[in-house]
């Protein structure tokens, strides 16, 4: 087939598929005034798919855009924005019994926040103003879930943690006590809690989302659930550490999951639906392991030696520097030699079909605060990520995964099947094919599919656009 038969079949064959795969939820008139140095957008999914508000913000204006619970537009509502010279940005949402949303703004060490709030029925906003309690207290982590706002920090040399939570005016404090657990280094020397948490910055994961290898690189990784807040800990290559804090008791409880241990080697974890997948590697060898949470018992353990072909895997063994177009590893050998000499990394994503595991490494992680959904930009199905707004500098070109992809059933059984594509590809490939009108775009997971929002600056309105994971036909 000549070249010029070919490209028009390719773009007849993705304007099909991605056709089926995404679809125009609103398009909203927005007008965000001059400087952009000062446009903002944060997007505040109602709890339980209940509904959304889009907060959009300029120098002087900040506009509630309310959606429904199928994310179609309801109406707005528009305040003045909080004073510049005090309140850096937005940090977070809540919502209040009724519905009612709240945004928070903070000054850049979190000492100053203010709240709007917003009543749509009665058309008003309300200001609430914070001057935190701030004590020597290092800001460990911020996020919004279960319709509160939160901030997660550490006063200095202690072994509790403090986490405020805001909700409609004010905010409760509460103790999470680390103080009766042990903690080991990397060298397996005893260190203390506060020193792990100065040594390595906190990642908080999304749940229900797919992330991105760079992002799960991290010793310390947070995940949050209506339930639960859970920390564990992969600073030493023998065993990971699971703290769970119960959202009700605010009480902390270890578990503790031995690592296969490896000569020289270094190891990384990922937690999903109550199984701790745990990965370590040399040059040698690389180990898979899935373990129950609550009984402790390894569910199944998969082993690759240099020489051999990893028998567990669904895709070529790929390398992408930053986002440019993926390569492939000739072989066993050279992949796990790249992998010995960069940081390991696992992600674990629930597909549509199967339970998909991709494991590999990174080098020169740049941390990049909160990922709220890791969407690949070029290559193969599983590239690199990104955050909520601006995609620019996220993952630059000197960060470099090394990785592979493999499908499990939920007993983590191996399954030896094409992989199906995810909304991430066709969200990579709309933002590609559109990135001239797209600017603080953020996506994020909302009951089965995911969404794209993003600021059309030129034709000034807000545009939301669905997607979600292909399904076997």
């Amino acid at each position: 087939m000549t070249i010029k038969k070919i490209l028009p079949t390719l773009l007849i064959l993705f304007s099909l598929q991605s056709g089926y795969s995404q679809s125009l939820l609103s398009e909203q008139g927005l007008d965000l005034k001059k400087s952009r140095d000062f446009h903002e957008i944060m997007v505040a999914p109602e709890a339980k798919n209940h509904g959304a508000v889009v907060f959009a913000s300029d120098k002087n204006t900040v506009t509630a855009l309310r959606y429904t619970r199928v994310l179609y537009y309801k109406d707005s509502l528009a305040t003045e924005r909080p004073d510049a010279g005090e309140y850096d940005f937005m940090a977070g949402y809540s919502y209040n019994n009724s519905g009612e949303p709240s945004a928070y703004w903070a000054s850049e060490d979190f000492k100053n926040i203010q709240e709007l709030h917003f009543n749509f029925e009665t058309k008003t906003v309300t200001d609430y103003n914070f001057v935190m309690p701030f004590t020597n207290e290092v800001i460990v982590s911020t996020f919004s879930a279960n319709n509160f706002f939160y901030i997660l920090s550490l006063p200095k040399g202690d072994t509790k943690l403090k986490l405020y939570a805001f909700y409609e005016g004010r905010y409760l404090i509460r103790s999470l006590d680390f103080s009766k657990f042990t903690f080991k280094d990397a060298d397996n020397h005893p260190t203390t809690f506060s020193k792990l948490l100065a040594d390595y910055p906190v990642q908080k994961i999304e749940s229900q989302s797919y992330n991105p290898l760079p992002a799960t690189a991290g010793k310390i990784k947070m995940y949050v659930s209506a339930d639960a807040i859970q920390l564990t800990f992969d600073q030493n290559a023998a065993y990971t550490q699971v703290f769970t804090i119960s959202t009700s008791t605010y009480a902390v409880t270890e578990s503790i999951v031995p690592q296969i241990i490896v000569e020289d080697g270094s190891s990384n974890s990922f937690l999903h639906s109550q199984k701790l997948y745990q990965v370590s590697v040399n040059d040698e060898q690389l180990n898979l392991t899935a373990t129950d949470l609550s009984s402790g018992k390894a569910i199944k353990t998969y082993k690759a030696g240099r020489d051999e072909n990893i028998s567990f895997k669904n895709s070529p063994l790929l390398e992408q520097m930053g986002n440019r177009r993926s390569s492939e590893f000739k072989n066993t050998k050279r992949f796990l030699r790249r992998l010995s000499s960069a940081d390991p990394s696992i992600s674990v994503y629930q597909t549509p079909n199967d339970l998909m595991v991709v494991t590999g490494a990174v080098r020169n992680v740049t941390p990049t605060g909160d990922v709220i959904l890791g969407v690949m930009l070029t290559g193969a199905t599983i590239a690199t990520g990104m955050g909520g707004g601006d995609f620019s500098g996220m993952f630059p070109g000197n960060t470099e995964t090394s990785y592979f992809e493999s499908l499990f059933d939920d007993n983590f059984n191996h399954k030896p099947l094409p992989q199906q594509r995810l909304a991430a590809d066709y969200i990579g490939q709309y933002i590609g094919m559109n990135e001239k009108s797209i600017s603080l775009e953020t996506v994020f997971r909302y009951d089965y599919y995911y969404v794209l929002g993003y600021y059309d600056a030129k034709a000034k309105k807000y545009v939301m656009v669905r997607f979600q994971d292909d399904f076997i036909r």
